[in-house]
């Protein structure tokens, strides 16, 4: 692991690379549960479902997920790492132009509209919610 990006009441997400054979490397992004929430089983499990419905989803918009590992006896998210930098910066910025600030909610509502549209196995949409929007 290489860095914290960010730290949530749940998890900690985490910069590694990912090694592979043939000196293959990838930067990830590993959303680990916490230590203290390993064992409640409703935040493990809520952890394992979010891993599997993204894993499902390709979206330029969504964050894609590559796996659901333990790693030290934790359970592990790892997800696509995405290069840049986050609202939270920008905003600290100072104050955005109108039109700037509203084709960033417009893009976030889009995503959020494909993530809850997005079609189960039976072709209905799987509705799914968010219920964790920070800007960063």
């Amino acid at each position: 692991m290489l860095g914290v990006l960010g730290r949530g009441g749940f998890g900690t997400v985490y910069r590694a690379d990912l090694l592979g054979e043939g000196s293959f490397v990838r930067p990830v992004a590993l959303k680990v549960l916490n230590p203290d929430m390993e064992g409640v089983t409703s935040v493990a499990a809520r952890l394992r479902d979010e891993a599997r419905l993204l894993g499902r989803i390709r979206h330029r918009a969504v964050v894609h997920v590559d796996g659901l590992v333990r790693l030290d006896e934790r359970w592990t998210v790892v997800m696509e790492y995405v290069e840049g930098i986050d609202l939270a910066q920008i905003v600290a910025g100072g104050p955005l132009p109108p039109r700037a600030a509203f084709e960033i909610v417009g893009e976030v509502a889009a995503a959020l509209a494909v993530v809850h549209a997005w079609p189960g196995d039976d072709g209905r949409p799987l509705g799914i919610l968010h219920r964790d929007l920070k800007p960063a």
